[in-house]
């Protein structure tokens, strides 16, 4: 029981910080505004867009489920990537994913977890 309510506070802490910012989409990338940090992305920077579905149970009974689509974006002039998660604390991530998708022509991969 004590999981589940670290696990609330957590959600609710990281859904308050994300409201006090957001992601905003132009014509050349989107801007991740986050208080007073700026981070913005071009298209071309986009690499590749992957998808994970987790679903949760609580004593054998659905719970609910995530989405997490994993960025991979260029940081130019360095050569090296960076991962950037979405998750479900963002309105419609399933949009804004599709959305950053067909704005940067990277299609959406979807990870399949291993059998138990």
């Amino acid at each position: 029981m004590a999981l589940v309510l670290l696990s609330i506070a957590a959600w609710v802490y990281v859904w308050f910080r994300r409201t006090r910012g957001g992601l905003y989409v132009f014509n050349g990338g989107f801007v991740y505004a986050a208080g007073r940090r700026l981070v913005g992305v071009r298209w071309a920077d986009v690499v590749s867009i992957s998808t994970e579905q987790t679903a949760y149970t609580l004593n054998s009974l659905p719970a609910g489920t995530t989405l997490h689509y994993t960025l991979k974006l260029r940081c130019p002039p360095r050569p090296d990537t960076v991962d950037w998660t979405l998750n479900t604390t963002y309105a419609d991530v399933d949009q804004l994913a599709s959305l950053i998708s067909r704005r940067a022509g990277v299609p959406i991969n979807t990870v399949s977890k291993p059998s138990p």
